[in-house]
């Protein structure tokens, strides 16, 4: 088959997918808006689209006006378009089998107008949870879902720890982040040097909750040999003003020989750190649909989730880690020490992180849902 993916970008999550299609023999194209800083293209090489000269023009003013805003890219998210003549041109040159498109969002308007057009199937992808709480179905709302895909496919089943009261969309299927496994519980050591490592991921924001993070293995440390270890992304002013918040913290506590902070680092020099850490941990709240604790969990190890993370539903608790409740560190610290207090169950819960990983996240399954769902289309024509 020729499947052709249209993002924003080529987020990392998106590798073991691309990696799952080229080994069944699948032709892959992928089309973005625009590079991310810190993207892997070993697997495939996307092609950046851009967008069409007049949204160029309008975000140019636009970010003039909104430049104190840190969030003011994110604009593009759901009202940049394409150059349609270019992406008119790929997709006919490509002539795929399936389409899938990012977000409900003027681009993916586009790419359901050109799929439609040429009769091409098209699947939107979105982290929207299959089980919602309630449903939008406003005219503005029901518009916006007419003018983009009918099926819906999401690495999300829901948001908190249960479905009772929320409502499934029809024509929405939850396929799960994919994840290769990288290192078998036999195979890797625990207790570098002694310590319990502690490791965390995430851009250098307020949401992402570090500050609260180190706070907590502060604690932590005046009973246990904990060493915590935080990579995150410094891009522009607004991360850096928080890392430099952060570094001061850790300074004016003295907590130089517990935390380390790291910068930028690339996927090789993260996934080394996956293979000496005991426990991984993702405090943010606000987070759509995380991959980080599952890449941890390839490598078994014992994770903790913040219940505010799309894919927390990932950690099945007591078994390969916890979920902690939103902006509770007490909470945190509780479900930390939970995990690193034995050190013999921390270890058989990362063996559970990787026979998880094993059993609900590889490709096999990914692409007998799409077929499914490409018959159901086909009987409905």
């Amino acid at each position: 088959m020729h499947i052709l993916y249209v993002a924003p970008r080529y987020h990392t999550n998106q590798i073991p997918i691309m990696e799952g299609w080229l080994a069944h023999g699948d032709e892959v194209q992928f089309l973005v808006q625009y590079a991310g800083q810190s993207e892997d293209y070993r697997v495939i090489q996307p092609v950046v689209l851009g967008y069409g000269p007049f949204y160029r023009a309008f975000e140019k003013i636009y970010l003039l006006i909104k430049r104190k805003q840190e969030n003011a890219m994110d604009l593009r998210l759901k009202y940049g378009s394409p150059a349609m003549r270019k992406l008119r041109r790929m997709m006919k040159d490509f002539r795929p089998d399936v389409v899938i498109t990012r977000e409900r969002s003027f681009y993916s308007m586009a790419v359901t107008y050109l799929c439609r057009l040429f009769g091409y199937p098209v699947i939107l992808y979105n982290q929207t949870p299959l089980w919602e709480d309630e449903r939008k179905d406003d005219p503005a709302h029901r518009l916006v879902r007419h003018l983009t895909p009918k099926y819906r496919i999401t690495p999300v089943l829901t948001l908190g720890k249960g479905t009772e009261g929320k409502t499934r969309e029809e024509y929405a299927y939850y396929l799960p982040f994919l994840m290769k496994p990288h290192l078998a519980p036999q195979d890797r050591g625990y207790f570098d040097q002694g310590r319990i490592n502690l490791f965390a991921i995430g851009k250098y924001q307020k949401r992402k909750n570090h500050k609260m993070l180190v706070e907590a293995v502060e604690e932590l440390h005046r009973s246990w040999p904990v060493h915590l270890k935080i990579a995150g992304e410094v891009s522009n002013s607004f991360h850096e003003a928080y890392y430099q918040e952060l570094a001061a913290y850790i300074k004016e506590h003295q907590l130089q020989d517990v935390v380390e902070l790291k910068v930028n680092l690339k996927r090789d020099e993260i996934f080394e750190i996956y293979r000496t850490t005991d426990l991984f941990i993702l405090a943010s709240t606000g987070e759509p649909a995380a991959v980080s604790h599952l890449e941890a969990m390839s490598f078994s190890i014992p994770v903790i989730s913040g219940e505010d993370n799309g894919t927390a539903c990932y950690v099945e608790e007591g078994i390969n880690g916890y979920i902690c409740r939103d902006n509770d560190k007490e909470d945190l610290r509780k479900k930390m020490e939970a995990v690193i207090s034995d050190r013999e169950r921390l270890k058989a819960m990362g063996a559970e992180s990787y026979r998880l990983v094993q059993e609900k996240h590889q490709f096999d399954s990914y692409y007998e849902k799409i077929v499914e769902i490409l018959a159901r289309m086909e009987r409905e024509k």
